[in-house]
């Protein structure tokens, strides 16, 4: 599967173990995570990224996974695409939902649907972000704090789906 040498669940230890224990059986340990547990840094790393979006303010559940669906199917990342597409399925989103969004498909408010659209934006076209454009995320509520999350989380998509690119065969 993978062209680096993993370290297998039941061997990991510490954040590692706990963040692998966090996956339910019936969804499983996503693919880019199984890769990064070759490099106990990394996935060190991811575990405390996974921490601060699990306990963010305005960033809920259905949304983190939207940003990570929508992204993934942006950057061509399969894995990712279905992992986040099972994620929100668990959610309640159903297939014709999901398909839909960021334009329609579950209970996601106009700010929510404008805050996805703009993260696809700034993964197609990052240059062409102007001013109006946080302004108008600002006028529907979003903090410029939470508008650089969701933006991040976008932007993170973009290191799983090169390293599987890479290393899974």
């Amino acid at each position: 599967m993978f062209l680096l040498n993993t370290t297998d669940p039941a061997e990991l230890t510490g954040k590692a173990a706990e963040l692998f224990a966090m996956f339910p059986p019936q969804l499983g340990v996503p693919a880019p995570l199984q890769l990064l547990s070759a490099s106990p840094g990394l996935v060190g790393l991811q575990a405390g990224a996974i921490e601060y979006y699990r306990a963010h303010p305005e960033l809920d559940f259905p949304m983190l996974a939207s940003i990570r669906y929508l992204a993934a199917k942006h950057l061509n990342a399969p894995a990712c695409v279905d992992f986040n597409a099972r994620l929100l399925r668990a959610a309640g989103l159903e297939e014709d939902e999901i398909a839909a969004l960021p334009g329609a498909g579950g209970e996601f408010t106009p700010a929510q649907r404008a805050l996805l659209a703009f993260c696809l934006q700034v993964l197609a076209e990052p240059q062409g972000v102007a001013e109006k454009d946080v302004a108008e995320l600002r006028a529907q509520g979003w903090s410029d704090a939470t508008i650089l999350d969701a933006v991040g989380h976008a932007a993170n998509m973009q290191v799983p789906a090169l390293l599987m690119k890479a290393f899974m065969r």
